[in-house]
């Protein structure tokens, strides 16, 4: 991966789980394969900033932001879709009213 910036305070070293190891890029790739879409939220290495969150869709998008889009320190975590996205375990869910305030009862979901 491509190195931005590096603070050798932070302990850098050959340990640890990487997000490009063949055995993770398989459990995404099965994922996708067998289950759906992937949720992804990558955090950036000294960013000062919120993480960015996505889902994937295609295993070749997905390792195309890998590439692109990422640098060395980053964290990259990644979820099952239908795994943590289900009716049963939502927030709160609703319909867009139109400028009346109506909504369809029905309709093709």
């Amino acid at each position: 991966m491509r190195t931005r910036f590096r603070n050798d305070e932070d302990g850098w070293s050959l340990n640890g789980l990487r997000i490009n190891s063949p055995e993770s890029l398989a459990a995404i790739q099965s994922c996708l394969e067998s289950q759906g879409p992937i949720v992804v939220e990558h955090r950036f290495y000294r960013g000062a900033c919120a993480p960015h969150r996505m889902v994937f869709d295609e295993f070749e998008k997905f390792a195309e932001y890998l590439n692109t889009q990422t640098f060395a320190g980053d964290s990259i975590w990644v979820w099952s879709f239908d795994a943590v996205c289900r009716e049963d375990n939502s927030l709160t869910h609703g319909k867009c009213p139109d400028e009346h305030g109506e909504m369809p009862e029905r309709g093709a979901y």
